[in-house]
């Protein structure tokens, strides 16, 4: 491949960095090179400028556009040996305060870039160095000076048409056309929008992070475990939130009285759902009459969005109830039979009582989730048996769609080897050896203050990025969770063949 004056630059500036390197030698051997090959001069560019009490690396905006502000580009950048992934949310944090409109996040190995779509930013191209020089012209088109001012004048036209119309509108209304006068609205140089398209911005599809949703099935899952404190409920509401991010459209269902589902979504089932008429899972069961949609409460944070069956406490005193109604143990699946998810994720009690044999029945695959400790571990027999005799009554296989580990000790190595060796022993034992499977260990969700407490929140773990209250560390450590219960979400689908 033979480099170009600005490629050769880059490359050179990529040779001066190891693994020891700090941030200050990416910045000056990288990202100010960068910006010159990008045709900015230093106007253009303010280092460590603090924009809403947070200091951002670079801030770029050509210093000649006729719109100052927003920034057209903001730069964070990090050590070598630190993972990029992890620090996505503080690059979002500083968009969403400043405006950006594209970012770039790097630690001098790593390239990501980023959108800001009116507060919605995701993360569109990722570059390794040896990507990032060959497609650098390309790159060059995005993010450099010329299309920088050219976004800079469409947007500055865009918005003299809206105070425009804006201030005809208050002339009208106080009866003042000569208010209009007031102002010289000189004619400004014709602007066109930046052409983003055709030869200029084709990319080889791999660099695109997108999501390819063309489901033709859906899954009706119960995260089952008899042994309580395993993190059942934490790990539903945040595997259906992850779900939800890869695009799947997801229900959570609470079928347990102590109804911890429904609250962890910052729902209260008696001021939110008993005392405003509405009706959750006691309805849905007992009363012929109800159905799913009836139930349904939408919870979104920001473009996250869970639908809901909540639970009441009300649900401890209906066994006597449920045993009576005929065919109890086939209404709910009755009842899902023309639901339009992808996902249903039912949250049971931790025992094995009448709820749990009506989640059982209605569902298409049983997850377990489990502590790598003695109890929580040695309980999995049960669970497994339990479903072999559910699965005896159903017309459709109940298949374990595997073992999910949360809560793990990272310290603890040896035993975390010592109780996943456990676990195979017990497969072994049950005949199950080659049909159920540990999900594999880059789907674990450590032990984290961060994710127990999210539920008192009311929030999935995700939302933790929009909590003015934690720190940018905190922060951090929950970017680590989502991305795990990312890992998770995408194996789930993977072994329930959704799409295929």
């Amino acid at each position: 491949m033979s480099l170009t004056h600005s490629t050769l630059s880059l490359a050179q500036g990529f040779t001066s960095i190891t693994p020891t390197s700090n941030e200050s030698d990416i910045e000056q051997n990288i990202i100010i090179p960068l910006l010159k090959n990008l045709g900015y001069n230093d106007k253009d560019w303010q280092e460590q400028i603090v924009i809403h009490k947070v200091r951002v690396d670079f801030c770029v905006h050509p210093h000649d556009a006729v719109a100052p502000h927003p920034p057209y580009l903001i730069i964070e950048v990090k050590a070598p040996q630190k993972k990029i992934v992890y620090s996505s949310w503080q690059i979002h944090d500083y968009m969403r305060k400043s405006g950006a409109i594209l970012g770039l996040l790097t630690n001098g190995y790593e390239f990501r870039i980023l959108y800001n779509y009116s507060g919605d930013i995701h993360t569109i191209l990722t570059y390794s160095q040896s990507q990032l020089i060959q497609d650098f012209q390309l790159v060059r088109k995005l993010l450099g000076k010329k299309i920088g001012l050219k976004f800079s004048q469409a947007l500055h036209k865009s918005q003299q048409k809206v105070h425009t119309r804006f201030l005809r509108a208050i002339a009208n209304s106080f009866q003042n056309p000569t208010m209009l006068g007031l102002f010289n609205r000189r004619k400004k140089p014709n602007s066109e929008p930046p052409k983003l398209s055709g030869e200029n911005l084709e990319q080889p599809e791999s660099k695109f992070i997108t999501n390819s949703n063309q489901e033709n099935k859906s899954m009706i899952i119960t995260v089952f475990n008899n042994k309580g404190g395993v993190g059942k409920t934490t790990m539903t509401i945040n595997l259906g939130a992850a779900l939800n991010h890869l695009g799947y459209n997801v229900l959570l269902i609470d079928i347990d009285a102590q109804a911890n589902l429904t609250t962890g979504l910052g729902i209260d089932p008696l001021e939110d759902i008993e005392n405003q008429g509405k009706k959750d899972i006691t309805h849905l069961l007992i009363d012929p009459r109800v159905k799913l949609e009836d139930t349904v409460i939408e919870k979104q944070w920001g473009n996250l969005k869970l639908h809901l069956v909540p639970s009441h406490i009300r649900l401890s005193n209906m066994e006597p109830d449920l045993v009576r109604i005929v065919d109890i143990d086939r209404v709910l699946a009755k009842k899902l039979k023309n639901h339009h998810y992808d996902f249903v994720l039912i949250d049971p009690p931790p025992s094995f009582s009448k709820v749990n044999g009506i989640s059982l029945m209605a569902s298409s695959g049983i997850l377990i989730p489990t502590q790598l400790s003695p109890y929580p571990v040695r309980a999995l027999e049960y669970v497994i048996e339990q479903a072999r005799k559910i699965g005896e009554y159903k017309e459709e296989a109940l298949p374990i769609l595997g073992i999910v580990v949360s809560m793990y000790d990272q310290r603890s190595s040896s035993f975390n080897l010592s109780m996943r060796s456990r676990i195979f022993e017990i497969l072994d034992k049950v005949g199950e050896q080659d049909t159920i499977d540990l999900f594999p260990e880059h789907t674990w969700v450590p032990r984290l203050n961060i994710v127990s407490n999210c539920p008192d929140k009311g929030y999935p773990i995700f939302s933790s990025e929009f909590d003015d209250q934690l720190t940018f560390q905190e922060k951090e450590t929950a970017q680590k969770a989502s991305e795990r219960y990312l890992d998770l979400a995408q194996h789930l689908v993977k072994v329930s063949k959704i799409g295929n």
